[in-house]
């Protein structure tokens, strides 16, 4: 009598991993370039809602300390040195004299911490570098954007959010009454 074993072995063949593969490679090809526009899209809604909430910050700080409060371009993080590029980072301070330069040193004509003697600006906060993103400030906000101690700014203003080297995908707009809005290009 003669007995057969009809034990087959378990896994892949070459063929089926092949396939498998194939497939897959075909999957991530459509998947890749969505995926980095999905990326992109979420740096710049990132780095909007960080500059509208620095835009908002400086406005409360202007109403709660009753003195203008400016935000000014900062790749550095110590001096208002980049004009019209707030994506290089940005200060905000009290700004006493009221003329958009941060004076880390010089007394203004604020006493900012009581003592009865003239203080220099307060720093309040830094941004560091927003990487790939670009925010541009129309006429009203090039170099310097403040708001008055009443919390309203001078001038309306609006700034452009997109990626960098092209054009906007988003747009900050700060009305009359400094109320701070963000919307879609």
């Amino acid at each position: 009598m003669k007995t057969t074993s009809t034990h087959r072995s378990s896994g892949f063949t070459l063929i089926e991993a092949l396939i498998t593969i194939s497939i897959a490679s075909v999957l991530a090809s459509i998947a890749i370039p969505s995926f980095s526009k999905m990326i992109e899209s979420n740096r710049i809604t990132s780095a909007s809602n960080e500059f509208l909430s620095a835009l908002m910050y400086a406005r409360s700080e202007a109403a709660k300390r009753s003195i203008t409060v400016s935000i000014c371009g900062s790749a550095n993080g110590v001096t208002c040195d980049s004009p019209n590029d707030y994506a290089a980072g940005w200060l905000i301070f009290t700004d006493c004299a009221e003329d958009s330069t941060y004076n880390s040193t010089t007394a203004t004509t604020c006493d900012l911490d009581g003592d009865g003697t003239n203080d220099p600006d307060l720093l309040l906060r830094v941004q560091q570098s927003i990487k790939s993103v670009s925010i541009v400030g129309t006429a009203a906000a090039l170099d310097t954007y403040s708001y008055r101690f009443s919390g309203r700014p001078p001038n309306p203003a609006s700034f452009s959010v997109g990626p960098e080297g092209s054009g906007a995908t988003k747009i900050i707009n700060v009305a009359r009454t400094g109320r701070v809005r963000l919307e879609d290009y």
